[in-house]
């Protein structure tokens, strides 16, 4: 009988990490970057697109009215792609022209110099298309509620899209319940919230890519830790305290990850503040969202007795996939690897 459960939780691991694992990245949070500039003669203009090389079709743009493709360029840097797009117009831009992209990104930075002076926007997709303002000339001051609407959304998109922010978070719903699992979460909340806001005013630089395979290691460490702790095993203060410990500090890394991101919005100085606390707003709904849907399928489980074969598949699958996301991780950036 023992073998055949073991045999079973192994399925059920293999099942969980074909789950967690179907993104090439475990952070899926998509972001464009696109700049306008001046072209050789009057009426031409060039619009320089990056963003992940699976979205880059060749779709054409929707663009103003009188103005057409005058040619389009495209390359390929590891996972990004970087297009380039000679637009030629018969008049000059108007103060409402928009040019439509078929490229759905999750957020984009956008700049254009045809005023001369840099004006540069944070863009979010309306639907599955990102709009460029490239008749702006001008920074156009927002209200509070505008930036609350964009940067909370940003911060809800980003965690529910961010795969190993979640398995970190789905490890620390099984490894406590009740008020000592309130206090792993609100650690951990207040870990990632700090570095977030010191990484993001540039207190702290650390390296991108080192921090990233930490966050996939932190995944594994956690599952273990829950593995370990079984399902109705209750742990002793002395546990209970190095469990705090090691989630505070693993919020610090996850928080660099989070910095990273809200930089890539391209965010306004005027806006940096507001902007990170909206973000950070998002980023702890989404995760309360997450939290609550984890405890829930936990209790379907658990009515029809299956909660600690659900338990330790999807912590198997966790640690499995957080392995397997540290070693891409660190093949991307060692030489001579991958």
């Amino acid at each position: 009988m023992s073998m055949w459960n073991n045999m079973l939780r192994l399925l059920l691991a293999l099942v969980a990490v074909a789950g967690l694992a179907a993104p090439a990245a475990a952070d899926v949070f998509r972001i464009g970057e696109f700049a306008f500039t001046p072209g050789e003669g009057p009426g031409q203009y060039e619009l320089s697109a990056t963003m992940p090389e699976l979205l880059a079709s060749n779709d054409p743009l929707t663009l103003p009215d009188g103005c057409v493709e005058a040619g389009r360029e495209r390359a390929v840097d590891a996972t990004l792609a970087r297009l380039s797009v000679e637009i030629a117009c018969e008049q000059p831009l108007a103060p409402g022209d928009r040019i439509v992209t078929p490229w759905a990104v999750d957020g984009a930075t956008f700049v254009s110099t045809i005023s001369g002076a840099p004006v540069r926007r944070a863009l979010q997709p309306e639907g599955d298309n990102i709009v460029l303002p490239v008749g702006e000339t001008a920074v156009q001051q927002r209200t509070l509620p505008q930036v609350a609407v964009e940067y909370t959304w940003q911060g809800i998109v980003h965690i529910l899209g961010g795969w190993d922010h979640l398995a970190f978070v789905l490890c620390l719903c099984l490894l406590a319940r009740g008020r000592r699992l309130l206090a792993l979460v609100t650690t951990f909340t207040m870990g990632h919230s700090l570095s977030l806001a010191l990484a993001f005013f540039d207190v702290i630089r650390v390296p991108v890519p080192p921090v990233e395979a930490v966050i996939a290691l932190s995944i594994a460490f956690m599952a273990r830790e829950a593995i370990r702790a079984g399902g109705g095993h209750v742990a002793t203060h002395r546990e209970y305290r190095r469990q705090l410990a090691v989630v505070a500090g693993f919020g610090l890394l996850h928080g660099l990850g989070f910095a990273t991101v809200l930089r890539e919005l391209g965010v306004l100085p005027d806006e940096r503040l507001s902007g990170l606390l909206f973000f950070n707003a998002g980023v702890e709904l989404g995760q309360l969202a997450f939290v609550s849907a984890v405890l829930a399928v936990m209790a379907l489980a658990g009515r029809v007795g299956q909660q600690q074969r659900v338990r330790m598949a999807a912590l198997y699958g966790a640690g499995i996939t957080g392995c397997f996301w540290m070693i891409e991780r660190v093949a991307g950036f060692t030489p001579g690897l991958a």
